[in-house]
């Protein structure tokens, strides 16, 4: 007989966990081993009461959720994440899938795919719900739309760039003159929609192309 999966709570609003509460409790094979409006009070509690599963919001005034996950998983990284929201951006959700969640649902999903959530993560995998994998793909086919834009020279500049390389060190290297570099990288701020070397270094991580 499998082991009963021991479930946590935080939200900033108690009637989400309330309501959470309701719905699990007629779950077999999971408990809800505590609860906090606090995630930095949730934290302390984890220590002592070897949780399985963190259902967590992902806004919340005193620390994020995203915060909340990487500690957590630094701390206790056996405990399951699945991340709670109203909202479906993608750059909340990857930033989510980055700290380590496991699962992320919204607040407004029904029991049966609550019950999924928590059986699939239960077991190993990973589950997003229906509308979250729309936004990730649509977001992933934006930016790969995106960086095909860029020209293999300026993907070379954007590289240089990274490594501190001044548009005179640039230009020498390429064979070029300085002012087809500064062209050139007035064309990958514009592409990139970026205004900074630190926003287009951001952008070119983000996406793999450095």
């Amino acid at each position: 007989m499998e082991a009963v999966k021991r479930i946590f709570i935080v939200d900033d609003h108690q009637m989400v966990i309330d309501g959470l509460r309701l719905i699990i409790d007629t779950i077999s094979g999971f408990e809800i081993v505590g609860e906090s409006t606090s995630a930095t009070q949730a934290l302390d509690c984890l220590a002592a009461l070897n949780a399985d599963i963190l259902l967590t919001d992902v806004s919340m005034p005193e620390m994020s959720g995203i915060e909340l996950t990487r500690l957590v998983k630094k701390k206790f990284p056996h405990i399951k994440i699945i991340a709670l929201s109203m909202f479906s951006e993608s750059q909340v959700v990857a930033e989510m899938i980055d700290a380590g969640i496991s699962g992320y649902i919204l607040k407004n999903t029904g029991k049966q795919e609550l019950i999924e959530a928590l059986n699939k993560v239960s077991s190993g995998q990973n589950y997003f719900g229906q509308d979250i994998t729309l936004q990730l793909m649509k977001s992933f086919k934006r930016n790969q739309d995106e960086s095909s834009r860029l020209t293999d020279r300026e993907i070379e500049i954007i590289r240089m760039i990274e490594q501190d390389f001044g548009n005179k060190q640039i230009a020498d290297m390429l064979f070029i003159s300085e002012r087809t570099v500064e062209t050139h990288r007035k064309n990958i701020l514009r592409k990139t929609n970026t205004q900074t070397v630190v926003g287009l270094l951001k952008y070119a991580y983000e996406r793999k192309i450095i």
